[in-house]
This record gives structure tokens, sequence and C-alpha cells, in this order.
């Protein structure tokens, strides 16, 4: 039987992320594939994790990583992919974003796929047309900036240069499982699908409709945190140069 590990990160999620794991779980039983789902909490200051404790306690397909203090997404997707069992592994924010495409993944990783993902600049892929606010708008400027610089300075050939849509799936292999990663918190996303490019290895993108949404725990409008987003991926662009 086809084996999945799902690996969520989590952070600050206490209003839904129970009706996200049954919402999930319903999807997966309907896919008849064998799996494993490995909740990572990143340091939340909500009642996110008590909330998943109690429960998983009975459920011996879900398990749940504790971060105690705030590392980064990067940080605990890595940590979830390094515990994982299975050959393929599906990443999903605890969101679940484009959650209609789930079929699509698991089905182009059964068709020997080595990285399937969800492509918001592709041809076919549309924005969900509504009026934008200002966060928003400054969302998908800088997701654009960061398109650009993938694509010019990490050589990134895939349509649009969109790395960071929150739902991946992909067969592990050796260099991904012993690679030290650079990102601990924004560009783990980026740095994968670098490395499977590298290797020349079988990458699907997936058209999306989506929208963009109107908060989120990314404070795109904070300076300080715009300075750490592009720290952290001018930091991959320069090592990855280097080490050409």
């Amino acid at each position: 039987m086809f084996s999945v590990s799902f690996v969520i990160p989590c952070y600050n999620c206490e209003k839904f992320i129970i009706e996200n794991i049954k919402k999930l779980k319903k999807k997966i039983l309907s896919l008849k594939i064998k799996y494993e789902i490995i909740l990572i909490d990143d340091g939340s200051n909500d009642s996110s994790c008590k909330k998943i404790k109690d429960h998983i306690k009975k459920n011996k397909f879900i398990s749940l990583i504790e971060n105690k203090k705030n590392q980064g997404k990067s940080f605990s997707v890595i940590k979830g992919i390094k515990k994982s069992k299975y050959s393929f592994v599906i990443m999903i924010d605890c969101d679940l974003p484009y959650f209609n495409s789930l079929n699509k993944i698991v089905l182009h990783l059964k068709n020997k796929a080595d990285l399937v993902i969800i492509n918001r600049k592709l041809k076919d892929s549309k924005l969900k047309s509504e009026q934008l606010n200002l966060y928003q708008i400054s969302r998908y400027i800088l997701g654009a900036i960061i398109a650009f610089l993938n694509k010019i300075l990490l050589n990134i050939t895939i349509e649009g240069g969109d790395t960071q849509a929150g739902l991946k799936g992909f067969k592990k292999n050796r260099a991904l499982m012993t690679n030290k990663f650079i990102s601990k918190k924004f560009f783990f996303d980026l740095e994968l699908i670098h490395q499977f490019l590298k290797k020349k290895l079988k990458i699907i993108s997936i058209k999306t409709n989506y929208f963009i949404p109107k908060k989120s725990s990314i404070k795109i409008l904070n300076f300080k945190n715009n300075y750490s987003i592009f720290k952290e991926l001018l930091l991959i662009l320069i090592l990855k140069n280097l080490s050409k």
C-alpha cells in the first residue's frame, strides 16, 4: 500500500487545529493510503499544544513534536521530516491551504514524481478576485520579489519561481536526509526545490485558484520581520552560489 508521512508545522492555531486534523484524516482515509501525521508545535503561546495532545491520545497514527520555544517554520518542518518513517512526505500548513489539490499531489507521487508543488505563478493559476487590503498587496509584492531573486540568482527554473506555497509532496532521498539546510525560519521550501532541480529530479507543478490571507503569523508590514526574511534569503542565495 502507498504510504505517506504528513508533516504539519503548527503555531497558535487553537481555533481550528482539531477540526483540521479531523478534516485531513477524513481525506486521507478516502485516498486509501497508509499514513502517519506528524504535527510540530513551534512554541505556541496559546492552547494549541494542549488541544493537540488531548485529541491524539488514542490515535497511534498521529504524533506531536514540541518546540519549547518558537524556532521557525523551516526548523519545525525539517524536524518532522527527520522523524518521518515513510518514503513519501507531504508538507502542508496547519490551515490546510490548497486542500482540494491533495488528491493530485498523491496521484503524481504514485506516478513516480520526485517532487510535486502547488505553483501560484503558473499561467493557468488564478488569484481569486477581491478587494485586497494593504497586508495582502504587500505580501503579493514580497512574494514576487522573492520569486524574481530565486530565478535570477539560484536558477529556479520552475515557471514563475514560486517556491513558497504551503503544500508540497516529495520522495525522500539520501541527499535530502543528510543535507544541512541553511534556513531555520522561512525558506526550507526554496532549498528543497533547489536541491531537486540540481539533482535533475522529476518536479511537477500544479495550478491553483488561490487567495491571499488577510492576516498571518508572518508580519509582512513589520520592518524587523522583513529584515529577517531578506537576511535569511540573502544568506541562502550567497551560500548556494558559493557552493556551485
